[in-house]
Formats: C-alpha cells, structure tokens, sequence
C-alpha cells in the first residue's frame, strides 16, 4: 500500500489511442513515465503536465491497493484533507467491474469529510490499472491551451493540427528557445510562443512567412518569424522542432533535407524532425548520435515518423 504517510508517489494520466507512440514519448518528455495501455504512468514529476498535450491530468497518490475492496479499506486508514471532495473514476477496462457511482460511493463512505460534487476543493479519483488500484487527487491538469490554435487564420493543406505541434515542442521540455527551420504556416512556432519560449519561424516562401506571422499576430504571441534558406540559416536555439518539408516521394527532396539536417545540426543540440518515413541513417550522417523514434499512424497508407535526435558534443583530441 501507498500512502500520504508514507512513500507518496506520483501518477500521470495521458490519452488512450492505439498506435499513437506521440503520446508515450510526451509523457516520457513531461513526467519521466511512461504510461500502459489504459494511459496510467508512474511518474517522477507531474509539475509540466499543465503544458500537456495528450497528458491529461497529474495526481497525487493517497492510497493504493491490489484490489477494489481493498483499496477502500487501504483509504479509510488514511488521514488526508478532503473536505468538500468529488470523486470521479478512471477505469477505461472496466476491471474494477463496478458502476462509477457505486465506485465513488464506497470510497466516499469511508471519507469522514462532506463532498462538493458542484465547486469541489479537492477532486479525487479513482484509477484502476493492470497491477493496482489506486485513490489519488488531481493536483496538476493540462490548461488545453493549444485547442484554440486549431482555429487560426491562416492554414495549409500539410499543417499540423494544434494537439500535434504542441506535444512535438513538449519532447524537449528543457529548451528555452525553438527554431522551426520549415515553419508553413506556423502550427508548431505558435505552440513555443504560447509556452512563453523563444520562438523563430523560417520559412524559404514570403507566403508561409506572412502567414505564420498573421496567426501570431491573431494570438497576440511574439515570435521572430524569417524569410531565409533553411541550408544556410545562423540562428542557434537550445532545440529544433520541424515538420519538414516532402512531396509525394521523400527522395525526390533527399538532397535538400541532408543539407537542412546538417546545417540544424550545427545549429542546436537536440532536434524533432517529423517526416513520413524513419530517416536515421540521414541523422546520423548530418552528425546525430543518439536518435529516438516513435511513430503515429494519421489514415490508411500514411504514417508519421517522429525522430528526437541529439548531437554530443565530444571532448577535443589531446595532443600526442
């Protein structure tokens, strides 16, 4: 049994979609957990989950327990505040195999505290997963800021929607300023503005250019936005996130993409590419040498693939 008495633990709650491997390497990024397959993760750190995109909500575990029946005798043993409390379940599997009401009655019979199922001050839940059961409270939720982006002013047929972009900048957590080095019309510049970083839009065509600045303008964001080649560009930032740029068959663009790998890899430590096939041999032959892919299945017949890539640096050669 877990208790606020004793270990006190930390849980995520992400999404569920199959075959979506942008949610596990976000709550990987956010929380240092990984979440099974009803989106439960054991957690280090819940204090990002607020700029999740499919991580949900953050808790605090009060009890936990190899059954129902036991977690409710685990919680009547527990002093915890919960005055004026809501309790809600997450049992995507059913393997609690209980209504949720009758869920929430037996563990709030053994609350000694009044519920507040209209303005509660503390909302609790119940989680049940493959190994445990467990009562916690909501401390931490995503704001869902990103949703608002999906209706900005200027999109493209390839643009990413907000949910996307936001959990692609959430995969470097630690970077205080994003370079899009093939921003279009601006999804993922928008998400690091919002997030309060540095953000910077390049852009080779004036129309992508205007309009990711109109969308932010529309926001009320700041962020430098650029006409330049992305081959060339000086720019350095602490990370790169970029959907970069294909047709209909990735080789035909093979020579332009090397070139905007190898110049971002001189230009920042760590990089999301995002691309419609696993390209690593690429990344390591721009100067990678440490490549993360997951991928994520949009429609029949189209997978993105999403590579978090990191560049060493290597200590200088001694002299013989």
């Amino acid at each position: 049994m877990t208790t606020r008495d004793g270990d006190s633990s930390a849980v995520a709650i992400c999404a569920r979609v199959d075959r979506h491997g942008l949610i596990a390497a976000e709550c990987r990024s956010l929380t240092g957990g990984a979440p099974d397959g009803d989106g439960i993760a054991d957690c280090n750190s819940i204090d990002l989950v607020d700029r999740g995109a499919f991580v949900q909500k953050g808790l605090d575990v009060i009890a936990s327990s190899d059954s129902f029946d036991d977690l409710v005798a685990s919680v009547e043993g527990v002093e915890f505040d919960a005055d004026r409390f809501r309790i809600d379940v997450h049992d995507p599997s059913d393997r609690i195999g209980r209504s949720t009401q009758s869920v929430a009655t037996a563990i709030a019979d053994v609350i000694p505290y009044g519920p507040d199922l209209t303005d509660p001050r503390h909302r609790l839940l119940v989680v049940a997963g493959a190994n445990r059961v467990l009562l916690g409270e909501v401390v931490a939720e995503t704001n869902a800021s990103y949703r608002r982006h999906d209706a900005k002013p200027w999109t493209t047929s390839s643009s990413l929607d907000a949910r996307f972009a936001r959990a692609l900048v959430n995969l470097v957590p630690g970077a205080r300023s994003i370079l899009d080095p093939c921003c279009g019309a601006g999804s993922i510049v928008l998400e690091a503005a919002s997030l309060g970083l540095d953000a910077l839009g390049v852009d080779w065509k004036p129309a992508m250019v205007g309009m990711t600045a109109e969308n932010l303008a529309h926001f009320g964001y700041s962020a430098t936005v650029v006409r330049a080649d992305s081959r060339e560009h000086e720019q350095r930032a602490d990370a790169i996130v970029t959907d970069l740029p294909y047709g209909h068959a990735i080789d035909a663009d093979e020579a332009q993409i090397r070139a905007i790998l190898e110049r971002c890899s001189e230009l920042a430590p760590v990089a999301v590419y995002v691309a419609p096939a696993d390209f690593s041999m690429w990344l390591r032959a721009a100067g990678y040498d440490a490549i993360e892919v997951c991928t994520v299945r949009k429609r029949a017949g189209f997978t993105r693939w999403i590579h978090v890539a990191r560049r060493h640096e290597r200590p200088p050669r001694q002299s013989q």
